[in-house]
């Protein structure tokens, strides 16, 4: 007798629903997304104890007749694809016909059911498999199914159930994600007995998003692109409102949710320099494309997805978000304390200022800090600002201030200062005058003393002496060439002074609007005053980002700049890694390598990228090869991923730096090119580049206005 069994009809069935049916988020997916295909507008969906016990789906679609929901039951029974061509064009949610009868197979279900048009609908009864009853029914037009005690014949499903609560989390989060890739579908979804949400099936994403998650909508920026036949619309996160993991990505290929490394990798790939290293944009994206360019027949779920083409898509989904962050972002507003919550009451304390009007007397009142925090606490919950932190406790008895007699700050002859640095070692201002020049000087250059340290003034900053020389002073048996013909040495080449456009290629330059410098704080922050706000903007991170614009422009070149090394370069590969190295050659050769594999092991680089030392380059080349290896992506998201993060560190040593004050030329240079690009708002790091205050919030906080 043979070992080879044919499997029962009910065995198969569990079978099924083991891949189908997972648990009662699963069972929803698919319910709600045979309603959505069934033309309906409004859905509700409705679960207890997590959906174990309770599951109803109630929708006002096409409805069924009896003969198809008797039907609908069986495996592989479906309405929407007839034949093998259908599956190479799938326009619906669903199609293998495995659901019902999947979910059929692990719970007690009735169907009620009614075409448009039909006096009395149809009833269906099943347990477990098993079809137990037919019969006329009264319901509205559409479909109600109700689910119940799933998994009770098989306690070895329901022993890996989780608790009610993480289960009603996974229903809630499919249910979340059906109605925002569905905004005109009216969907309802109640737990326990309670709304968690509701959507108004007006066509609106926007709307859809904020029913299901709230504020988190009010930051989000619009996209809408389209790219070689992919279009793209949703909206992201903006760069001040990031998390630390990708939950709140969500993505969909015509209007169905899916998970794909694709998508992820051009959605932070468009914003790695625009946020920190180990922080991650949120989304709501849906794409559209031609059905018969992407495959969603490769997983019983239905979430994953293949694409004919995934640089196209890469390139649409990459370069839709990076234009609306380098368009549509505003800068990040500078925030204020909170009107109400911040104020303490003059009963409870009165707030001194040492510097009273002579002869005036200020007494106070004998109260401690801590007993009037805690007491504002207890009248005002929503209280957050925290005392400054003193050094004694106030007084308990009487204080009297008096006015402290006027100071005059000594002037410095302009003549004698040519710059104010800090200290290394302080934080105090220091005043910085010019010596007397040392003796064998040949530099012509202003010499400073700070901080115990004679540095040399070189065009808008200070340089240490050796340094200095390096640069400027000219060698020795060159000595007499560079006098002129009195003999006396000439004045060094100091640092051009960068033109007033940054020419950042393939970005718009706007016109500039009228605005003044009003000053720097720390050395650091340029205060700049325009029509209506003020920005306050820190002038490292501008340039850094100026910079950092121009040396990436460099990346959409056709053809990359290859530096031959004189000795070729060994790197030992695995076996995998070499034959990743072969299959891909020429896209790595595009990248600027130049190599060849030997003795199936061995690579050899004899090209590296221009303006990269050869440890950085074989770093990037291994990255490169262990990134096809393991994951098989694209190789031009690789390099643009590795080249960007490689013109980080550039970008920020050409900058100016903190701390120190630059040549008002320089300054305005930084300021020119922050209010002409667009895309001057974040510093390749995620930092913002600069924070408005609009006249309105200070005459708001000034009281001139309410």
């Amino acid at each position: 007798m043979g070992i080879i069994n044919v499997l029962d009809v009910s065995v198969a069935n569990l079978i099924a629903a083991g891949e189908v049916v997972e648990r009662p988020a699963s069972a929803i997916k698919e319910m709600v997304e045979n309603s959505i295909d069934a033309g309906a507008t409004e859905v509700t969906a409705e679960i207890k104890n997590g959906g174990i016990s309770f599951i109803r789906v109630t929708d006002n679609g096409c409805g069924m007749t009896r003969e198809d929901a008797m039907m609908c039951l069986r495996r592989h029974a479906t309405s929407k694809i007839k034949n093998e061509k259908d599956l190479y064009a799938i326009m619906t949610l669903g199609f293998r016909g495995e659901a019902l009868a999947a979910i059929s197979a692990v719970t007690q279900m009735r169907i009620m059911t009614a075409k448009k048009g039909e006096e009395l609908g149809t009833l269906i009864t099943a347990s477990y498999g098993s079809l137990r009853d037919v019969a006329d029914s009264g319901c509205p037009v559409g479909t109600t199914i109700i689910c119940e005690s799933m998994f009770a014949k098989t306690p070895a499903r329901l022993k890996f159930m989780k608790s009610n609560a993480s289960e009603t989390a996974y229903v809630a989060s499919v249910m979340e994600k059906m109605a925002i890739s569905h905004p005109e579908v009216a969907i309802k979804f109640i737990a326990d007995g309670k709304l968690r949400f509701s959507t108004s099936g007006d066509g609106n994403l926007k709307n859809a998003i904020y029913s299901v998650f709230g504020a988190f909508a009010t930051k989000m920026a619009e996209v809408r692109s389209s790219h070689a036949g992919v279009r793209v619309k949703g909206y992201i996160s903006t760069p001040d409102n990031v998390r630390g993991n990708r939950a709140m990505q969500h993505f969909f290929i015509n209007s169905r949710s899916v998970k794909n490394k694709t998508l992820t990798a051009a959605l932070e790939q468009a914003f790695r320099s625009y946020i920190p290293h180990d922080k991650f944009p949120s989304c709501v994206l849906d794409i559209t494309l031609n059905c018969a360019l992407v495959d969603v027949n490769i997983h019983p779920s239905k979430l994953e997805v293949k694409f004919s083409d995934e640089k196209a898509v890469f390139d649409a989904v990459y370069y839709a978000v990076r234009g609306a962050l380098e368009s549509s972002l505003s800068r990040p507003a500078l925030e204020t304390l909170k009107n109400e919550s911040a104020k303490i009451t003059e009963e409870k304390l009165k707030v001194i200022s040492p510097f009273v009007p002579k002869d005036e007397k200020v007494k106070y009142d004998k109260v401690t800090l801590a007993e009037t925090i805690e007491d504002k606490k207890k009248e005002n919950t929503d209280f957050v600002s925290e005392p400054t932190k003193v050094s004694a406790p106030l007084p308990q008895k009487e204080v009297v201030f008096e006015r402290a007699p006027e100071m005059k700050v000594p002037e410095i002859p302009r003549s004698k200062i040519d710059v104010i640095a800090y200290a290394d070692e302080e934080k105090t201002p220091k005043a910085v005058f010019t010596p007397k020049k040392p003796e064998g000087d040949t530099l012509g250059a202003s010499y400073y003393n700070v901080g115990g340290r004679t540095l040399v003034r070189a065009g808008a900053g200070l340089l240490d002496e050796k340094t200095a020389k390096e640069i400027f002073a000219a060698p020795s048996e060159k000595a007499d060439e560079s006098k002129n013909a009195q003999g006396v040495p000439e004045e060094p080449t100091l640092p051009k002074i960068p033109t007033k456009d940054a020419a950042i290629p393939g970005k718009e330059a706007k016109p500039i609007p009228e605005y003044t410098i009003v000053g720097e704080l720390y050395a650091s922050y340029v205060i700049m005053q325009l029509e209506d706000k003020v920005l306050i903007v820190d002038k490292h991170a501008a340039h850094e980002r100026i910079n950092f614009e121009i040396l990436r422009a460099g990346l959409e070149k056709l053809e990359p700049d290859v530096q031959m090394l004189i000795c070729p370069e060994v790197l030992m590969l695995s076996n995998e890694e070499a034959a990743a190295a072969a299959e891909f050659e020429k896209e790595i050769s595009a990248s600027g390598f130049a190599f060849e594999i030997k003795d199936g092991r061995t690579a050899l680089i004899s090209g590296v990228p221009s303006g990269f030392d050869i440890s950085e380059a074989k770093k990037m080349f291994s990255s490169l090869v262990c990134s096809l290896c393991e994951h098989g992506e694209n190789i031009e998201f690789q390099r643009r991923s590795i080249f960007e993060s490689a013109l980080y560190q550039t970008a920020c040593k050409a900058s100016v730096k903190a701390g120190r004050f630059y040549d008002e030329a320089f300054i305005k240079y930084i300021c020119d090119n922050l209010l002409r690009y667009d895309c001057i708002k974040y510093c390749p790091h995620g930092r913002p580049v600069a924070f408005e205050l609009t006249k309105r919030e200070l005459d708001r906080r000034f009281g001139r206005i309410k």
